[in-house]
């Protein structure tokens, strides 16, 4: 008898608790923009409902790649409406996309709902095959990328205005595109871009933009990504040795390797020294014209303490910038 009073009193309670709750409602949750030119930015407000009989807590709405939330209402009375307000830059994109924002709430039924902005991106002038401009050189070598410039607008008088590029250097040149270049199926005038990564960009990874602008009404700026690495022609690795806390053992060896990244054949390391006279350095042949070893062992008993140099590494190279290598090495004797 008292578990049947148990049980009837959680089933009450259970009752009570769902009809006090929030429902939510999504009033049209899909946004289709249909086909826009790439480079607009799509903006849309959607309208969430609460028909429950509690406060809707919105904690959180997620949208996927690409997509931003600028705003949404955290708190929706029962009975009225809230707001979610998302945007979309499409620069990025090209052809049909469907983006997701999960909006994240106290609904037990929904909690994870789904709003969806729909569109189909259309390039109206467009850098084929792509606008990402990928590279590895070596410092010293300038390098080039060529891509198409096209245009769905018709007519004939599709023109190039101007290049622009956020390092001075990278230079991205455009002419009439070769015959054997033209893409099919654009009738305007087609263009032929050349991007050239000059001697003077620093060794490391690289992620900077171009811009060429055009007399198209609708998409005047096109942005290309120029990504890439530029490798030292020759290299040492590790650039410097930080070598920490070291005890002063017989068997105590590090190494730094030297590489001609040019391939030349004929690349000798003349010297090695240590400004540090308790170290000792000496070469090995990796392979022969291309590749070395500089090994630091000690060559006496060192003082304890704080220790800062340099290797002096000494090479044949017809470059004036790599004839003297300096390597700095620190550490601490324990």
């Amino acid at each position: 008898m008292r578990l049947r009073a148990v049980c009837f009193i959680l089933l009450v309670a259970a009752l009570a608790a769902a009809q006090n709750a929030p429902k939510m409602v999504l009033e049209d949750p899909i946004k289709d923009f249909g086909t826009v030119v790439k480079g607009e930015i799509l903006e849309w407000t959607y309208s969430v409902k609460n028909i429950g009989t509690a406060d809707l807590v919105i904690t959180d709405a997620r949208p996927s790649c690409g997509c931003t939330v600028a705003q949404f209402d955290k708190v929706v009375k029962p009975g009225e409406s809230g707001k979610i307000h998302a945007k979309l830059e499409t620069k990025d994109f090209k052809g049909p996309i469907n983006k997701i924002i999960t909006v994240v709430s106290n609904d037990l039924e929904n909690p994870n709902a789904r709003l969806f902005l729909k569109a189909n991106i259309k390039a109206v002038v467009d850098v084929l095959p792509d606008a990402n401009l990928r590279f590895t050189k070596l410092k010293r070598e300038p390098f080039q990328i060529k891509r198409l410039l096209v245009t769905e607008e018709p007519g004939s008088d599709f023109k190039v205005l101007k290049t622009e590029a956020s390092q001075p250097w990278i230079k991205v040149a455009w002419a009439p595109a070769p015959k054997e270049s033209l893409a099919a199926n654009y009738t305007n005038l087609q263009y032929e871009l050349t991007a050239t990564v000059g001697p003077e960009a620093p060794v490391g990874m690289v992620n900077e933009t171009a811009t060429v602008t055009t007399n198209s009404a609708k998409m005047p700026v096109v942005k290309l990504k120029v990504l890439g690495l530029v490798r030292a022609d020759i290299m040492a690795s590790p650039p410097k040795l930080e070598l920490g806390g070291v005890e002063a053992a017989p068997d105590f060896q590090r190494m730094v390797k030297v590489k001609d990244n040019s391939k030349s054949g004929t690349f000798e390391i003349v010297s090695a020294s240590c400004s540090l006279l308790f170290f000792a350095v000496s070469q090995e042949v990796v392979t022969k014209g291309e590749d070395y070893n500089i090994v630091l062992k000690f060559s006496t008993t060192p003082p304890k303490g704080d220790f800062s140099g340099k290797i002096i590494v000494k090479t044949n190279s017809a470059i004036e910038e790599y004839q003297t290598l300096e390597i700095p090495v620190t550490g601490t004797v324990k």
